[in-house]
């Protein structure tokens, strides 16, 4: 345990990784990892790091609470790929019939997922200090108390005591536990009392980068690190965002079949603008994007007079021109469907979205000489 307490409590330069949750589009943010490694490799001339090695934090919501946790117990960034593609077909392979769905509000049978997440994650749970290279922040919500639930794994966190015998698996199944895809996930939060669990998606963190940063730096949490541009750094990682545009009269008759599968894309939207339109107003933000045409790219709006952090956001637009831009060309079909969080047949050309937007918009001048010199591997 004093090996990741040290760590966690080490002077010096932190480095902090978030991933968004999106179903089965966390394919196209392995994508971005395998090159974000590929870089720290080569930055650091260490041809065998792995993220873990290079991230004190790694957080994620949902699909990815998944794959921060696979690399957290020290799975390369191409391991965590094959594995995704494993769990993807296993979990999506297989809807439920109408009539279950309706009456029960779940598209797909858990069993699958519960037995990968097992596969994954073994016998290891959340205070195992050993087979957690690093330290680890899973998003989920509880649906009895509607409270957004950050677990992580820092030995004097407050709660750590009643949360370290969380078996790992059983965590990323609460965190993953969408709404109308799958029930809702009950689970021993203490001795005699249990909670009901639903995806961390619903709620403001389904990107979880700027809670991360709180997490890290405010003094009710453990972390407590030093705020400043050359004093953390956060990696955020999308999983491709798409514009949808309806017509008045597509509201017309709207059943409530069809409200419920909208209104995820409906949090997840809002989620991650409010989140980068925060991060970009306190950061240094090599990345920045337009928020809107009124916001900007928010550069000159620097509310503290200072920078309160480095913050690289990588996401992807599904849309036509963007994809056009980088080389991608997708027919009518392939476009209507490319944004869906649960179509195994888009497994492949996620994945090459991924790779192909991460060699366009992920730059090695992004990671900053201060982060790459302070680490200790």
């Amino acid at each position: 345990m004093s090996g990741l307490i040290e760590r966690l409590n080490a002077k010096g330069p932190k480095r902090i990784l978030s991933l968004d949750g999106g179903g089965i589009r966390g394919i196209l943010t392995l994508g971005f990892l395998e090159e974000m490694e590929r870089i720290l490799r080569l930055k650091s001339n260490n041809p065998n790091l792995k993220l873990c090695d290079y991230f004190d934090l790694i957080g994620g919501t949902s699909t990815g609470s998944i794959i921060a946790a696979s690399l957290a117990i020290g799975n390369s960034a191409s391991e965590v790929k094959k594995k995704y593609f494993e769990l993807s077909r296993s979990v999506f392979g297989k809807r439920k019939n109408l009539i279950h769905y309706l009456l029960r509000g779940e598209k797909y049978d858990p069993k699958p997922l519960d037995k990968a997440l097992q596969e994954q994650a073994g016998t290891i749970l959340l205070g195992d200090q050993e087979k957690i290279k690093t330290g680890l922040c899973v998003m989920t919500k509880r649906a009895d108390t509607f409270s957004t639930w950050p677990v992580y794994n820092h030995p004097a966190g407050k709660y750590f005591e009643e949360n370290k015998q969380i078996p790992l698996w059983k965590l990323l199944r609460a965190s993953a536990a969408a709404p109308t895809y799958f029930i809702p996930v009950a689970m021993e939060i203490s001795k005699g009392e249990h909670g009901v669990f639903i995806d961390g998606g619903i709620s403001l963190v389904n990107n979880p980068s700027l809670y991360l940063f709180l997490i890290s730096t405010l003094n009710g949490f453990p972390f407590k690190w030093k705020v400043g541009k050359e004093d953390i750094q956060l990696v955020s990682v999308g999983t491709g965002v798409k514009t949808n545009r309806f017509k008045p009269s597509d509201f017309e008759n709207e059943s409530v079949i069809s409200w419920a599968g909208k209104l995820p894309e409906y949090f997840f939207h809002d989620a991650n603008s409010f989140n980068q339109l925060l991060l970009q107003i306190i950061s240094d933000s090599p990345t920045a994007i337009e928020i809107n045409s009124e916001f900007g790219d928010l550069k000159e709006d620097n509310l503290f007079g200072q920078y309160a952090l480095t913050y690289l956001r990588y996401n992807v637009n599904l849309d036509k021109d963007p994809l056009e831009k980088i080389g991608i060309h997708l027919n009518a079909k392939q476009l209507e469907t490319i944004g869906e969080m649960d179509l195994v047949e888009n497994m492949d050309l996620l994945a090459l979205i991924g790779s192909t937007a991460a060699k366009v918009y992920m730059k090695e001048e992004h990671f900053d000489e201060v982060f790459i010199n302070s680490l200790k591997v």
